[in-house]
C-alpha cells in the first residue's frame, strides 16, 4: 500500500471528526445564563428550546445573551433546551429538574423560541421570538417576573 493511500485513509476520517466538533461547538452562543444565575429560587423559568442547525435560533439566542444580565438580580432562571443532537433522555431530565416535565413533552423537538413559566403554577406565562426585539423581550420578562411577584404578595383569600 502506498504512502500516500494510507496518508488519506487515516487524513479523511480525521478531517470528517473535526469538521463535526466545529459544527457543534462553534458559534454557539449560550442562552442558560449560567453566569448570571439568581441565588434565591426563581418564579420564572425561561427555557430556550434550541439547536445548531436553527435558523431562528441563531437570531433569538444572541439578543437573549445580550438581556441575560440585565436579570441577574430578579427571580428569574435562564435554561436552554439543545436539540442539535436529537431528543435525547438527558433533556427531559434536564426538563424534570427546572420543574418543567409537563410542558417538555409539548414542545420537545420544536426550536427557535423561550418560554416563560411561572415556577409556581407551572403555566407559560409568555413566549419570545425572533419578532422581539431586545427591548422587548426586556420588557416581557420583566413583566412575567413582576407578576409572579406580585402573585406572591398577594395575600390568599
Amino acid at each position: 500500500m502506498s504512502k500516500m493511500k494510507r496518508l488519506k485513509d487515516y487524513l479523511f476520517p480525521a478531517i470528517v471528526i473535526a469538521g463535526i466538533g466545529l459544527f457543534a461547538f462553534s458559534g454557539r452562543t449560550n442562552a442558560t445564563g449560567a453566569d448570571y444565575v439568581y441565588d434565591g429560587e426563581p418564579e420564572i423559568v425561561a427555557a430556550t428550546f434550541s439547536s445548531a442547525w436553527c435558523s431562528s435560533c441563531k437570531i433569538l439566542k444572541p439578543r437573549l445573551a445580550e438581556i441575560i444580565p440585565d436579570f441577574a438580580d430578579d427571580p428569574v432562571k435562564f435554561v436552554e433546551f439543545d436539540f442539535t443532537f436529537g431528543q435525547r433522555a438527558e433533556i427531559f431530565e434536564q426538563a424534570k429538574d427546572e420543574g418543567l416535565e409537563d410542558i417538555y413533552p409539548r414542545f420537545k423537538g420544536a426550536t427557535g423560541f423561550t418560554l416563560l413559566v411561572d415556577t409556581d403554577t407551572g403555566e407559560i406565562v409568555d413566549m419570545l421570538t425572533i419578532r422581539h426585539s431586545k427591548s422587548a423581550m426586556r420588557a416581557v420578562i420583566a413583566q412575567a417576573v413582576a407578576a409572579a411577584e406580585r402573585k406572591l404578595e398577594t395575600p390568599a383569600p
